[in-house]
């Protein structure tokens, strides 16, 4: 299949050199659409910025502005579709104004389709946070869900929807909306399978633990990883294992300062890029990512299609991409002596862990690898 028309990619913010995280997952579909030949081009649109600007990540030309600057960039540009990520009112507004009857299609990624209370674990630790979240509520939070109320009711505008998993969609989106969304698929965020290549584990490769994650909130319960670490140093094997955690945010210092001390834990701040990440999965055999709220956990499927055991929490939408026991481990939610458990489980049996990663590589594989992904994403895009 090919594109023969020009397409935009709509979205509220994109890679570039000096922010390599932005949304690094629509980028990798820009790419995989290139392969087929795509007349793809970016807008990012941000109240953030003051002036238009351009700008080329990686071969691809990405030019971000406001609400203003989109609206002129819409008027002298023809696109056969535009496939938007992170929905916001200003881009279906200008949109409205400008092409209303240009085909969309919107991925329904997270946050952007929550109500108020779902990050409830961002607000406890201050009045002044549980102020502010409460004043959101009335502002932000229920601008956005009138909005997406509005787009799965509207017969205005020539909307599909992709979903990213079938839990987020029943148990998040159509709830906090309240109303069904029609033209809705659940397709997964791709996970490139020849970038994070699988290389078959030894028995030792479960002794060397990886965490690699944000520390901006939260929602990834580092905090966890953190208490089951200092539970398993009250076990006898503790000095056999090894920890790395990599990452950075306003939270980094202070949920892994307890950790400082141990000679067989490493802590590195900072971001690192794709190829540094694929690299370190090459040398670590378990991938330790709980949870509290995922649509997918991008990255740690991007660990199970290098062969790490994924270490996980049973809640939200992670167990559409693991299996308990049979593509790794999930922990009961809030519960740190569980994830020290799983680790205990993958000490003393070899041949569980090296089970566990070879289907953890499978499983993904046939969920997000990038064929099927790009794929079925393309039909739509195409029809």
């Amino acid at each position: 299949m090919t594109f023969s028309e020009k397409y935009l990619i709509l979205t509220n913010a994109y890679p570039s050199e000096d922010q390599l995280y932005r949304n690094g997952f629509i980028h990798r579909r820009v790419k995989s659409y290139e392969e087929y030949n795509a007349d793809m081009e970016v807008f990012v649109l941000s109240p953030v910025y003051p002036t238009e600007e351009s700008y080329v990540f990686d071969d691809v030309k990405v030019t971000r502005g406001n609400k203003e600057h989109f609206y002129n960039y819409l008027i002298k540009n023809d696109y056969a579709k535009i496939l938007i990520h992170f929905v916001s009112p200003d881009m279906i507004e200008t949109i409205k104004n400008v092409k209303p009857k240009i085909p969309l299609i919107i991925w329904i990624h997270g946050f952007e389709a929550e109500a108020w209370h779902r990050r409830w674990f961002n607000y406890l630790e201050s009045r002044e946070q549980l102020v502010r979240i409460l004043e959101m509520s009335k502002n932000y939070y229920a601008t956005q869900m009138k909005l997406m109320n509005y787009l799965y009711e509207t017969d205005e505008l020539d909307i599909k929807f992709i979903h990213v998993s079938k839990w987020f969609k029943e148990h998040i989106a159509e709830v906090d909306a309240r109303s069904y969304s029609k033209n809705a698929y659940i397709i997964p965020n791709l996970i490139d399978e020849d970038f994070f290549n699988y290389q078959e584990k030894s028995p030792n490769h479960r002794l060397k633990i990886l965490s690699i994650r944000p520390y901006a909130s939260k929602k990834y319960a580092n905090d966890q990883s953190v208490e089951a670490v200092l539970e398993l140093a009250n076990r006898p094997y503790f000095k056999r294992l090894h920890f790395a955690f990599y990452g950075d945010g306003k939270l980094f210092n202070e949920t892994l300062a307890p950790l400082r001390n141990f000679s067989n834990v490493e802590i590195h701040k900072g971001f690192l890029k794709q190829d540094e990440i694929a690299n370190l999965h090459k040398e670590y055999g378990v991938f330790l990512c709980p949870t509290r709220l995922d649509s997918q956990g991008v990255s740690m499927c991007e660990s199970m299609s290098s062969g790490l055991v994924p270490l996980a929490t049973n809640v939200t939408a992670i167990p559409e991409f693991v299996e308990h026991r049979y593509s790794g481990l999930l922990s009961l939610p809030e519960n740190p002596i569980d994830i020290a458990n799983n680790i205990e489980a993958l000490y003393f049996n070899e041949e569980l862990f090296l089970n566990l990663s070879k289907n953890a590589a499978t499983s993904i594989r046939e969920k997000c690898s990038k064929g099927k992904v790009i794929t079925k994403e393309m039909e739509l895009i195409l029809s």
